[in-house]
């Protein structure tokens, strides 16, 4: 029952009177039979309600069923403010998806389907990132990354804590042109002047500096012909993040590429995940330091952290030795391609022995001259060496020492130039007299040693 402060003071004024009008006791009926009862309790308070303390019992209802009232009346607002609350970490999720790193042993399969028979449709490799769009703990997660959405098989994905610092440690900032801008200089240097290149409108270009110091209106950035700058109104700067590699870009990578290339693309990577693991290693023993130090007292999130970065750094290690490797087997293969072609150079090029020599010519059954030899053989190989020879000791990578040599190599002296067949002998177009002629590789002062299929 509810009563308010107002009926409280009425019925005890009416006892009170009605006690001094009959000169007696009044027969207790109703609610003054309540106060008189001995046993009676507040349903509320728990106390016994007497005559006494009926005015403070009936008075601490009133108060605390008005609360208990505002405590029903204020749940849903409760319920109301939690959902609104819920809605909002729903759509933060939406603006930062859950990212995934790929550590792959070498490269991990991107399927139209969670099934290996599935088509593979692009390929993950060590570092790269991806956007988690279901995962329901099986083996396999759908992700996005770069134009690619697909199936790849989670045990090869960093997640989590873990994956969120590495992805910053693998993110760089890059510079997009203005869609409004046609094309943006490059400067080599901060200025108007001294313009080395330009780019067009979506192109990227990397950032070198970090752009917290960026106070005087330039940017630095990296591009194929060094070191420049760009004026910072006129390219936006973002994040990126390194992505899959579709089915398409990858056949269009290798279709035309040499051995050269896969070994060159394949260290590119290994140096840059090396890079990453230094990184990882780095912020690893800062998080572990600020927990190992004596005079300081570290929370369980500074200890959390310590422990993420250790896992990043074992993992980004372990990613930088697969990459690697796979570097060193391109890299051989690349030896063995080139040791192959090489020799091959050194049997086309003896069929040619006793043909003329003709200075200034460059056919090799009609007449040539040294450096012409040199050029229409490996022309045949398609390598483009220069009617010089001179110049073609600038071409391909230098090797230490006849001993180091092997066939292919071009053996350039000051004025002359000819091509190892092995055993320290070389063939070459000598002079009028002699035509091309198999000779001793050090019959002269050997001026370099050039290596162009390596």
């Amino acid at each position: 029952m509810f009563f308010t402060r107002s009926k409280v003071l009425a019925g005890l004024v009416t006892f009170s009177m009605a006690a001094a009008v009959l000169g007696a006791p009044a027969q207790a009926t109703g609610f003054t039979a309540r106060m008189n009862a001995a046993a009676e309790l507040n349903p509320i308070t728990g106390n016994v309600i007497t005559p006494a303390n009926a005015r403070s019992e009936l008075v601490a209802d009133e108060i605390l069923v008005s609360k208990r009232d505002v405590r029903v009346v204020e749940e849903p607002m409760r319920k109301e403010v939690v959902d609104t609350a819920a809605e909002k970490t729903s759509l933060e999720t939406e603006k930062k998806p859950e990212l995934a790193v790929a550590a792959p042993n070498v490269y991990l399969n991107i399927h139209t389907d969670a099934s290996l028979g599935s088509e593979v449709i692009g390929k993950l490799y060590s570092n790269d990132v991806a956007k988690i769009l279901q995962d329901n703990g099986g083996d396999w997660v759908k992700v996005k990354s770069g134009k690619l959405v697909g199936y790849v098989l989670g045990e090869y994905l960093v997640k989590g804590d873990e994956a969120e610092l590495l992805s910053e440690l693998v993110k760089k900032n890059v510079a997009v042109v203005d869609d409004e801008d046609e094309e943006v200089e490059v400067h080599s240097y901060k200025g108007d002047n001294g313009v080395m290149m330009t780019v067009s409108s979506g192109d990227r270009i990397d950032v070198k500096e970090d752009m917290e110091n960026e106070t005087d209106g330039w940017i630095e950035v990296a591009t194929e012909k060094g070191t420049g700058y760009v004026r910072s109104e006129e390219v936006n700067v973002t994040d990126s993040y390194p992505v899959a590699e579709t089915s398409e870009e990858q056949q269009e990578r290798l279709e035309n590429a040499t051995v050269k290339d896969i070994a060159d693309d394949a260290q590119m990577k290994a140096d840059k995940a090396s890079e990453v693991a230094e990184a990882a290693a780095e912020k690893a023993e800062e998080a572990v330091s600020i927990v190992e130090d004596e005079d300081a007292e570290p929370t369980k999130a500074d200890e959390k952290a310590a422990e993420t970065a250790q896992a990043v750094a074992e993992l980004t290690r372990t990613a930088a030795d697969n990459t690697q490797e796979t570097a060193d087997t391109a890299k051989e293969d690349m030896q063995k391609h080139g040791a192959e072609t090489g020799q091959a150079v050194a049997d086309f090029a003896l069929q040619f022995v006793g043909n003329p020599y003709v200075w200034g010519g460059s056919s090799l059954t009609h007449g040539t001259d040294c450096s012409g030899f040199t050029m229409s053989v490996f022309a045949n190989f398609g390598v483009g060496l220069p009617h010089y020879d001179a110049a073609q000791r600038g071409y391909g990578i230098a090797i230490d020492s006849i001993a180091d040599a092997r066939p292919g190599d071009l053996i350039c002296f000051y004025g002359h130039v000819g091509i190892y067949i092995g055993d320290g002998m070389m063939v070459h177009a000598s002079n009028a007299r002699d035509g091309i002629k198999v000779s001793r590789a050090d019959y002269r002062a050997i001026a370099t040693i050039r290596r162009i299929f390596y």
